[in-house]
């Protein structure tokens, strides 16, 4: 009988201890959607509609968050673009983007 709730507790520890890990390709994909969301939300506080378009990712895991550079290319309402580098961290959740 003592045993039940000594296996139960047992399970529930494995099963928070046993986090889903995300293929590196869907990694990136997310923290793509991530940055363009974050570019998309900015762009509406300003007069001048600039399309972005974030070409890559690179990024390093830390704890809590993933500290990414990404690759970005705006292109101006008249046509002209450049493309430049981003710094930003990135939440695990991919909610937020500092």
């Amino acid at each position: 009988m003592k045993r039940i709730p000594l296996f139960l507790a047992l399970c529930l520890s494995l099963s928070v201890a046993c986090k889903r890990k995300i293929s590196r390709d869907n990694v990136k994909v997310q923290l793509e959607k991530a940055m363009t969301r974050q570019l998309e939300e900015n762009q509406r506080t300003h007069t001048t509609k600039a399309q972005f378009d974030v070409l890559d990712v690179e990024w390093y895991e830390e704890p809590t968050f993933y500290r990414c550079e990404f690759k970005v290319k705006m292109t101006l309402p008249d046509g002209q673009d450049t493309t430049g580098i981003m710094k930003k961290n990135v939440s695990k959740d991919f909610s937020t983007v500092e």
